[in-house]
Parts: structure tokens; C-alpha cells; sequence
């Protein structure tokens, strides 16, 4: 089935829609809808009010406005859950660790305007988020359940995945055996060049395997248009040739943003946000040289953002 990438709803297979918000960059992601019987269950609620209500519309235009029973947030990233409020007379579901990250809200999307200082590409690109999400009456409605492992919904119809932590520290893939799709949140960021804010990134690479080895013919991307396994083989890839690169580095005792400087994308190249590498490595040398890391998350944002040319 071509699936078109446009704003909006799609249906991805029988029973099955992907809520889209192109091009897929920063804040811009993807949801998901799972009709199950009478009921339905939404995959991440969105990033702000207007997308998240419009979410809402669209799944009570499907399914009534009774249908909407069960949530799931792929992980903690504030684009996956911010629509939470829109959803809140439901039954709402995160990985154990995916809840507790989301609590601690280290940015208030209220306060967007305030991040960064003065003249930095981080005060840019907070302002600029300001500008196109919108945040009056916002709250945070968290899971009211959580789970560690797997979770079966609907007598098995649907499971979900613990994966992380990888792209975060809880992430979470859901499957629909049936239709053969799979919603993988940020674990797949198609045709764009992923982001590792938790790690390890060999997780991040058995995510992918954990994905592929449910042979899906379509999956639902956190970000950009519907793929199928050969678009995660290319996030897999390309992650397993940023670790190789880092970790020669790390043994080398090269500096991390020497390490970042250094590092070829290669095929990967034309990827939008391929300043994201920074990040990612990163959370490689988190894991092998901690001494080495002394960035906060601030400045780690500051080369991303000045180096982001997408």
C-alpha cells in the first residue's frame, strides 16, 4: 500500500492509521491509531494543543467518541506525550522508565522562549518551537500505568516491546501482529539521521534487530514517512557505522567533538540533522570514556543546532 506523506491521517493496513506531521524534523512527529473491535488505541498524542486535538478528532471520527481506550507513549521525548491532556479520560501506558523520565520534565514547554542564552543557536531554535507549537493551557498528564518487558493489549492483538533504553532510556515499540505493523517511535527516524540521548548505542542497534525480527511489512516511524524493513536496516547501519567509528576514536583517546569532526556519514550524508552525530556520539563516549564527556546539555545542544543546516 503507498502511503502518502502528508499531514494528517493515513491508513497504513487494515485497522491501521499513522497521523503524520511532515517534514518530520525537530518536534515534528509521528502518531498512530489501532482499531481493535470498537475500541482504539492511539500511539503518542503529539507534541502540543492544536496537534493533539486534532489527533483526537480524527480518532474520534473513526471510532466515536467513547472508542479512544488505551495510549501508548513510545518514550519520554515531549513531541511523543505533550498531547497527553487531549487523552487523559483514557487508559494511558509507558515503559516503567519512559514514565519516570517524563516526570522529571527538565524542560517546561511553557518556558520554551527562555532556553538558551542570548545570540546562541539554541535560543534560535527554542524560539523558533515557541513560534509553531502551541502551549496556552498546556499540562502534563502522565501514564497512569507502566509496564517493564512486554505488555499484551486486546486479548494479544497488540503487544508492546520494552527496547530501551536506546534512542531514550524507555523506549517501546508496539505490534500489531495481525496487520503486520509495527509503530517504533524514535527508533526509527526514517530517512533522517537519528538521535542517541540515552544509549548504549549497541542497544540502540538491537532495537532495530528487535523490530526487524518481527518481519514487518510496515513500519510507522517516529519521524518521516512509513517505511518498511529496509528502512530500518538503514537506521541499523548507519548506527552500527557511527559506533565503529566512535569507538576507534574513544580507543585512540581522541576528544569526543575531535571524534565528531572526524566521523564520514558516508551513503548517510544527504540524511537531514546530520549534526545529530554529535549528540550520538556522545552517549558512545558516555559509555566507554565518561571522563571525556564534560559538555552539559546545553552546550552538546549548541554544536547540533549550530551545525544543523536542515
Amino acid at each position: 500500500m503507498a502511503v502518502q506523506y502528508s499531514r494528517g491521517l493515513h491508513e497504513v493496513a487494515e485497522g491501521c492509521w499513522a497521523w503524520f506531521e511532515p517534514p518530520g524534523s525537530w518536534g515534528l512527529s509521528n502518531s498512530g491509531l489501532v482499531k481493535i473491535g470498537a475500541e482504539l488505541l492511539v500511539i503518542d498524542t503529539q507534541n502540543d494543543v492544536g496537534r493533539a486535538r486534532d489527533l483526537r478528532g480524527a480518532a474520534v471520527e473513526i471510532g466515536g467518541e467513547d472508542a479512544i481506550t488505551t495510549v501508548v507513549n513510545t518514550h519520554n521525548d515531549g513531541d511523543h506525550w505533550f498531547g497527553n491532556m487531549f487523552f487523559e479520560d483514557a487508559r494511558i501506558i509507558a515503559t516503567t522508565a519512559a514514565a519516570n523520565a517524563m516526570r522529571t520534565l527538565p524542560i517546561d514547554p511553557r518556558r520554551l522562549a527562555e532556553v538558551g542564552r542570548a545570540g546562541t543557536a539554541l535560543q534560535r531554535w527554542s524560539h523558533w518551537r515557541a513560534e509553531i507549537f502551541d502551549y496556552e493551557c498546556w499540562r502534563p498528564v502522565f501514564p497512569a500505568e507502566t509496564f517493564d518487558g512486554t505488555l499484551k493489549l486486546a486479548d494479544g492483538a497488540v503487544t508492546l516491546h520494552e527496547v530501551g533504553p536506546a534512542h531514550t532510556l524507555g523506549d517501546a515499540i508496539v505490534h500489531v501482529p495481525d496487520a503486520n505493523v509495527v509503530f517504533s517511535g524514535d527508533i526509527l527516524f526514517h530517512r533522517a539521521t537519528p538521535i542517541v540521548w540515552a544509549g548504549p548505542v549497541s542497544n540502540y542497534v538491537a532495537a532495530c534487530d528487535a523490530v526487524l525480527a518481527l518481519e514487518p511489512a510496515v513500519v510507522v516511524p517516529g519521524h518521516g514517512p512509513v517505511a518498511t524493513a529496509d528502512g530500518v536496516r538503514e537506521t541499523r547501519n548507519y548506527l552500527v557505522h557511527l559506533l565503529e567509528h566512535t569507538t576507534r576514536c574513544v580507543a585512540a583517546g581522541v576528544p569526543p567533538e575531535q571524534a565528531y569532526r572526524r566521523f564520514d556519514p558516508g551513503e548517510y550524508r544527504l540524511w537531514p540533522h546530520a549534526s545529530r552525530a554529535f549528540q550520538s556520539i556522545l552517549a558512545i563516549y558516555a559509555e566507554f570514556r565518561p571522563e571525556l564527556v564534560s559538555l552539559s546539555w546545553e552546550e552538546s545542544m549548541e554544536i547540533v543546532l549550530a551545525d544543523d543546516a536542515s
